[in-house]
């Protein structure tokens, strides 16, 4: 019997859902049972439910075939599940983390509506982001976008390196924590897949004893750190990134394209000289 779960149901919303509900619905709940704040034992398990289901409903193609399963299916073998926000009580947000668990696991992520022309607000709990228009439609086509803000919505200063709020007459030029000179800096980016936005530390090549690349003092690349989304493990998730691989590899194509063909003609040469040398 099949036993999938209702993904309206899962999502907390009807059958006949605008996209924009569905998600708004998934924005809520993943924000809630993400690992990094519900630390049930089933939080990946419902990680992936959620994401499976707006996926699936937030694509018209893939949700007319679903739509066409599940009438297929509404004498019971679909098994309904209680909405995630229903389950349990709500928990509180918490930076607590396992020690094994990596680095980028203590981050926040949003699923902010852009709209062409207009600004974008993006909320990743700590500190809030309002992106003009052209940092929006940069933010959305290139997946990344770069600015500085040394103040949050109330106030406060904010290191991007460390999270660390602080209050003072005038901003320093270092963090008081991090002691880093970047701390206004922040780099936001994008998952194509699963349109999740986070904020990336403004990690450089080098840092103490740390090297990231061959290059000082300039900005890792997105891939560099997060060969795969944070949020959804997806791989090729930000376009600038991909049109930035793609053009080394075609580089290094021509590259071995132009060796291969010096040593055809080196060994032609060759070849001809032994010829004359026979003759």
């Amino acid at each position: 019997m099949h036993t999938s779960p209702d993904y309206y149901t899962l999502l907390g919303v009807p059958q006949d859902a605008s996209p924009e509900a569905i998600k708004a619905a998934f924005k809520k709940l993943a924000l809630k049972y993400h690992p990094d704040v519900y630390k049930g034992e089933d939080a990946h398990t419902r990680m992936r439910l959620l994401l499976e289901a707006y996926q699936t409903l937030n694509d018209p193609a893939m949700r007319k075939k679903y739509d066409e399963q599940r009438a297929q299916h509404t004498t019971g073998s679909f098994v309904p599940h209680t909405p995630y926000e229903q389950t349990q009580p709500p928990r509180q947000k918490t930076r607590e983390v396992t020690p094994e668990a990596r680095r980028d696991r203590q981050r926040y992520y949003d699923f902010p509506e852009f709209h062409v022309g207009q600004k974008g607000y993006i909320d990743l709990i700590e500190c809030s982001y309002i992106l003009t228009p052209a940092q929006t439609r940069m933010l959305v086509l290139d997946g990344l976008v770069r600015g500085t803000m040394p103040r949050t919505t109330d106030g406060r200063y904010y290191c991007h390196r460390c999270h660390h709020h602080w209050s003072t007459e005038t901003p320093p030029l270092f963090c008081p924590q991090c002691h880093a000179s970047d701390w206004q800096e922040y780099l936001l980016l994008r998952c194509v897949h699963c349109s999740a936005v986070f904020e990336s530390e403004q990690l450089r090549n080098e840092i103490g004893s740390i090297s990231y690349g061959k290059q000082k003092n300039t900005l890792c690349h997105p891939y560099e750190l997060f060969p795969l989304c944070p949020y959804c493990g997806a791989a090729r998730w930000c376009p600038s990134e991909n049109r930035r691989v793609n053009a080394l590899q075609r580089r290094a194509t021509r590259f071995r394209f132009f060796w291969f063909s010096i040593l055809l003609l080196a060994l032609l040469i060759s070849v001809l000289f032994v010829a004359g040398v026979v003759r």
